[in-house]
């Protein structure tokens, strides 16, 4: 692969994964117009770079998150699951479905939405309408205020993210959001989602390392990873300032005009 290109990948990867445009229907734009297939496992190592800015960003959290695991193991099973107990849970619970999804449906089913242009265009008309859906729906619940059982519908749209098109932070904050959370609440918390999902993307793909160090070659892979890094912490601090701002939504016309755009040119 060609550094440049990398280094483009990286960008796309870092850009698009936080805000709600969906990275891998970039990643789908991209493979099906350029005739570039990078292999999967340097994808996921582009998504690791965005992992390591997450891990930085919400460090604090998740120490208190680590700490709080012994209380937690304690007191499971009871109702008195307070603070970071409770989060403990609602990650656990919320991975769930994720896991189920991303194990239920196969590479070739996935595959031919990679190669089906009017299907990504339209996941990313379902990913518009649904941020476009959630902006009136700014909920005040906090961590203990939340149903631990309502995160198995976050988990749910978290695993649709693994069909291109579909935003996963995207779907992740506006169903918070719409289920009453706090939107920044709601960031952070697709923010923490993101990090066990990706662990274990990567485990089932890091036998593949030494084939993709090969395929890619070792400069366009560090490439791709440290600009995925730089441009994933510039997306991340972006995309909370535009929660902040209650300007999430703002996405929703780019969703519909490129998922309009790709269906339209699929029917030439």
């Amino acid at each position: 692969m060609e550094w440049w290109l990398a280094v483009l990948l990286g960008i796309l990867q870092g850009i698009t994964e936080w805000l709600p445009v969906s990275s891998s229907g970039h990643l789908a734009i991209f493979q099906f117009y350029f005739e570039e297939e990078p292999p999967i496992l340097f994808d996921i190592i582009l998504h690791l770079g965005s992992l390591c800015v997450i891990l930085y960003i919400m460090r604090d959290e998740i120490r208190q998150i680590v700490e709080a695991v012994p209380s937690f193991v304690t007191k499971f099973q009871s109702d008195n699951l307070r603070g970071n107990e409770r989060m403990i849970a609602m990650i656990i619970v919320a991975s769930f479905p994720t896991a189920v999804i991303g194990f239920t449906f196969n590479s070739t089913i996935i595959g031919d939405f990679y190669s089906e242009m009017h299907l990504v265009g339209g996941c990313l008309i379902f990913t518009g309408l649904l941020v476009w859906f959630s902006k009136d729906y700014d909920g005040d619940k906090k961590i203990d205020d939340f149903p631990i059982k309502n995160t198995l519908v976050i988990g749910f749209f978290q695993g649709l993210a693994i069909l291109p098109g579909v935003s996963r932070s995207g779907s992740t904050i506006a169903i918070s959001k719409i289920l009453g959370m706090d939107p920044v609440r709601a960031a952070r918390f697709s923010f923490l989602l993101f990090i066990p999902a990706i662990v274990g993307a990567t485990l089932l793909k890091i036998g593949e390392i030494d084939e993709t160090v090969a395929e890619v070659g070792a400069l366009p892979l560090a490439l791709g990873f440290l600009t995925s890094v730089v441009t994933s912490y510039f997306a991340v601090n972006a995309l909370l300032e535009l929660i902040r701002q209650q300007k999430f939504h703002y996405f929703t016309p780019y969703c519909l005009a490129l998922g309009l755009i790709l269906i339209f040119d699929s029917l030439k």
